[in-house]
């Protein structure tokens, strides 16, 4: 981490982490806001030197923030500060932790995904009230109405963070009565692809002109594509005009026809035939949603990013603790100083660092070992006498060389030239268990370690001692044994071998403690709403992209279950751990159901039976909601016919199998066990 301060620019009162984004103009970076009693993280944009004395660019950086510096809502960023430092325009905003709409709309068609109907949906809700604030927010003070319209609304505008919030960025071309000038003649503000039919004709814009572009957001979410796509930019614009547009269900069948209404109205041509505002449009989605998808729940949003970006997040989640290891106070000190007027030192930076150098090892406490305190640059901590001891005997000779040349000794054994009774009195049981930072003591078995041949007459404490002044003088020795990195796949924790036997485990006990593969069922098109999937009669839940884990080279049965239609059933083997198996679930019939259920006097044990081709196995009674279905067959007026089921049964206490046959007659026929049971005993 000392490395990666040195690094680190200070931006008066940011800590520039990581850049986001470095043009030509500006570059949006990561940053920490450097507080006394509280810091955080927030998203700064820099512009470069030469436009910020730009006076045209000026004007327009000034219109951003006249515009989004009042705007308080959940679903739009705020802007927290800006001004002039170095030269350099600069406005922090609130920090997102997530993706732009168009990063998942691009991770979706690299897995061959679609947005779920759904999750679309929502998103768009919130877009909508985001925007809506906007068109109709007034001036606390004045009572003047700002008229804002974004102008620029995109994939790449919308925000979804990992904990499933949606926020609008970017009104830097936002027109606002508080704007203080046109737009060039000739010019074109905003994507292309986004744009309004009434922008090409010249028209006065509204809030209407936000409302297509979020049509347009919202038809490719649900077909997976663009709208607007041709080979050349007039060839684009030509399409905008014609707008003649195909509802979302053409490409995609899952789109209800409901919501390809209230797509194709936004879509309108003529803007008198789209919603009146974004609220209602929000009015109509919500409806829309709940109507169809009365299950959902915001939180579906969250686990939906963090399943899509898992990798992602935690690769981010590894550097921000990084940042978090940072010592801000050396900063803090420097803008004081620069405030009082005193000129800063170019050691600052280096002191920061320094105080970082110090690797902090918690060896945790032996019995009846005292704690104290010590002070540090990186402030107090409690320690034990051990390691004070082991700090003052830092002049004491290690001949490094040595360590190396008596380095063959395997984790158990103990060290060359310290007897048992010293180790033991020590309370060290083997004279080299590591410590992780929570105190704990680990070892670890089955892997060859080097070990340190110490000459030492300090008494019982005297191994120790020494292996403590090893971590805190030759750090670096002790960042060479790859204990620290944890156990590995195959390898167990236990206690050090104080009898000189190793505890490596054996090749088969190595295979038998190795995690099973496993691979992978992608359901394209499951609607967890409506649908239930089973493998091998098991009941499995599947993530928000369709994934289901499963066994590799074994036989399975996935059964998908739809009311009202007939069961999808399809065998698979899965041979490769790195291989997926595609599916998509085809529209299955029609089909009437009569249910088998179970008293609470039924016998307990099995029932077996067959059923669109699997062979299934129930325990009985059986727990089902609604008791389990069995398929009517239908007659020729189409209605449903008595049907007959030949199955079996095995009591727990009976090793072997009894048949017993049942029949329904009519659709939603409801039949106890027990009561069959009986009949057929009679």
């Amino acid at each position: 981490m000392a490395d990666e301060q040195k690094k680190l620019e200070r931006f008066g009162r940011y800590l520039i982490l990581d850049h986001f984004v470095d043009g030509g103009m500006a570059k949006i970076c990561r940053a920490r806001y450097l507080g006394e009693q509280a810091d955080k993280i927030v998203a700064i944009k820099m512009v470069q030197p030469q436009y910020s004395s730009d006076p045209s660019f000026k004007t327009m950086f000034m219109d951003e923030i006249k515009v989004t510096f009042g705007l308080i809502h959940p679903n739009v960023v705020q802007t927290y500060d800006y001004g002039l430092h170095n030269n350099q325009l600069y406005v922090a905003m609130e920090y997102c932790d997530g993706r732009n709409l168009k990063e998942y709309l691009d991770k979706l068609r690299e897995r061959k995904f679609v947005f779920p109907v759904e999750i679309s949906v929502y998103i768009i809700t919130q877009v909508a009230q985001g925007l809506h604030y906007a068109h109709t927010l007034s001036d606390k003070l004045t009572g003047k109405e700002a008229h804002i319209i974004h102008r620029d609304i995109s994939p790449h505008n919308i925000m979804l963070t990992y904990d499933g919030a949606i926020k609008i960025i970017d009104f830097g071309i936002a027109k606002a009565s508080s704007n203080s000038e046109a737009t060039q003649a000739g010019t074109i503000k905003g994507k292309l692809s986004y744009l309004a039919p009434e922008y090409l004709e010249g028209k006065e814009l509204d809030g209407r002109y936000d409302q297509f572009a979020v049509g347009i957001t919202l038809w490719e979410m649900l077909c997976s594509r663009k709208l607007f796509k041709a080979n050349n930019d007039l060839a684009v614009l030509k399409k905008i005009q014609e707008c003649k547009i195909a509802p979302p269900s053409s490409v995609n069948p899952n789109v209800p026809k409901e919501l390809d209404e209230i797509v194709m109205k936004c879509l309108s041509k003529e803007r008198t035939k789209r919603y009146e505002s974004m609220d209602h449009l929000n009015r109509a989605l919500i409806k829309f949603l709940y109507s169809n998808y009365p299950d959902f729940n915001a939180t579906d949003l969250a686990y939906f990013a963090k399943e899509l970006f898992k990798e992602e997040i935690k690769k981010d989640r590894e550097k921000l603790f990084e940042f978090g290891k940072i010592d801000i106070r050396p900063y803090i000190e420097e803008i004081k100083r620069e405030a009082a007027g005193i000129p800063s030192s170019s050691s600052d930076t280096t002191d920061a660092t320094s105080a970082q150098k110090e690797n902090f090892y918690d060896f945790g406490f032996g019995p009846g070992e005292e704690k104290t305190t010590t002070k540090t640059q990186g402030g107090t901590r409690v320690v034990n006498k051990s390691e004070l001891i082991a700090k003052k005997s830092a002049t004491r000779k290690i001949n490094v060389a040595e360590m190396e040349k008596n380095s063959e000794l395997s984790v158990g054994h103990a060290p060359k030239k310290v007897s048992r009774s010293k180790m033991a009195e020590s309370g060290n049981r083997t004279g080299i268990t590591k410590y992780n930072q929570t105190g704990a003591s680990k070892t670890r078995t089955g892997v060859s370690q080097k070990s340190v041949k110490i000459e030492d007459s300090g008494g019982k404490r005297g191994f120790m001692v020494a292996g403590v002044a090893i971590a805190a003088v030759a750090g670096i020795i002790y960042f060479k044994f790859p204990h620290i990195l944890g156990p590995e796949v195959g390898e167990r924790r236990g206690p050090s071998s104080i009898d000189g036997q190793s505890t490596k485990l054996k090749d088969a006990q190595v295979s038998n403690v190795r995690k099973p593969q496993s691979g992978k069922i992608i359901i394209a098109n499951f609607d967890k709403y409506k649908q239930r999937a089973f493998v091998n009669g098991k009941e499995v839940e599947i993530s928000v992209l369709g994934e289901v884990s499963v066994p590799v080279g074994r036989d399975l049965i996935l059964r998908i279950q739809t009311p009202g239609q007939q069961h999808f059933v399809k065998k698979l083997n899965i041979a490769d751990a790195v291989i997926s198996e595609k599916i998509t679930i085809p529209q299955m019939p029609y089909a009437a159901f009569g249910y088998l259920n179970t008293s609470r006097a039924c016998i307990t044990g099995k029932l077996f039976f067959t059923l669109y081709g699997e062979e299934r196995v129930e325990n009985l009674p059986i727990n089902l909601k609604g008791g389990l279905g069995f398929p009517l067959k239908f007659n020729v007026e189409g209605e449903p016919a008595p049907t007959q089921y030949d199955v079996s049964y095995q009591k727990d206490t009976e090793d072997f199998q009894r048949k017993l046959s049942f029949t329904f007659k009519f659709e939603n026929d409801s039949l106890d066990f027990c009561t069959a049971l009986f009949r057929q005993t009679q």
